[in-house]
């Protein structure tokens, strides 16, 4: 993969309230990691929203050349990306999971995608919610996805302006679906692309107590301003769907008659086989 190029601001998003030496490490190592490769033109700032902040941590990251932010408050999941953002002022910025084990030469990739009317472009990841987005033997090269993690993106940062940043309605759930909704409204594309073996350990953060999201109170803000959208997973995605092949499987399922537990494992198998349709 190409080095160096345009610079890019790497905007990553961090939270410790328990003061886990395991996530301070953690965010060291992926961010020596991003480091390494010194020839890539990145612009890297940490957001970390929690309570107070971490001097142990913000030595570290200078040692590394990666800015430490404390906004002097506990900050949400968007608010955190969103002080980043401003904080920074290159053309193309990515947002970042604390936990992604991913390389410059990698988010330069990504970055190449954002051109025309692509407004977002993510990776494959080793882990996440989304189905299509996990990394597979047989992993396609790219295609249009009907749904997006918050892990990895890559952004225009006009188009961000234009939908208004990353949305801070919610604690950390649902961000990613309101932002996609948004970046589709305006009539941009969202891409998925292979760009190699990308890391993620989603899971381990969560056990250290890294997260203050609350699910449930989240749902029920996104139920409140998106009702056209909340009725059945089915109806969100074939209306955010970007193509009418996968608009179509999922309204088709949605209306099968089987129960919740069943269509779960339909929509697991629509997830295995849209990167491969949606081209």
């Amino acid at each position: 993969m190409r080095s160096g190029g345009n610079p890019i601001d790497v905007v990553v998003c961090h939270y410790n309230k328990s003061r886990s030496i395991h996530l301070r490490y953690m965010v060291l190592h992926t961010m020596a990691y991003l480091r390494k490769d010194h020839s890539q033109n990145l612009n890297i700032v940490v957001v970390d929203g929690s309570p107070s902040g971490d001097e142990t941590l913000a030595r570290g990251l200078q040692n590394l050349g990666v800015k430490y932010l404390h906004g002097g408050r506990e900050l949400s999941f968007a608010e955190s990306y969103n002080a980043g953002i401003k904080e920074t002022s290159n053309p193309v910025v990515v947002t970042l999971a604390n936990d992604v084990f991913i390389e410059g030469a990698q988010i330069h990739r990504l970055a190449a995608e954002i051109r025309d009317r692509v407004g977002c472009a993510i990776p494959y990841l080793s882990s996440c919610d989304y189905g299509a987005q996990r990394a597979r033997k047989l992993t396609p090269r790219r295609c249009y996805p009907t749904w997006m993690t918050l892990n990895v993106n890559a952004f225009s940062r006009e188009v961000l302006q234009q939908v208004g940043l990353i949305p801070e309605q919610t604690s950390g759930c649902f961000n990613d679906v309101i932002l996609f909704i948004k970046l589709r409204q305006k009539d941009y594309s969202i891409v998925l692309l292979n760009v190699g073996y990308v890391g993620h350990l989603g899971a381990q953060t969560l056990k250290s107590g890294s997260s203050s999201v609350s699910y449930t109170n989240d749902a029920l803000l996104f139920r409140k301003n998106f009702p056209q959208y909340w009725h059945r997973d089915g109806v969100l995605f074939h209306r955010v769907a970007q193509r009418l092949t996968t608009r179509m499987i999922y309204y088709l399922v949605e209306y099968l008659p089987l129960s919740r537990e069943k269509k779960t494992y339909l929509w697991e198998g629509v997830w295995a086989i849209e990167p491969y349709i949606c081209t």
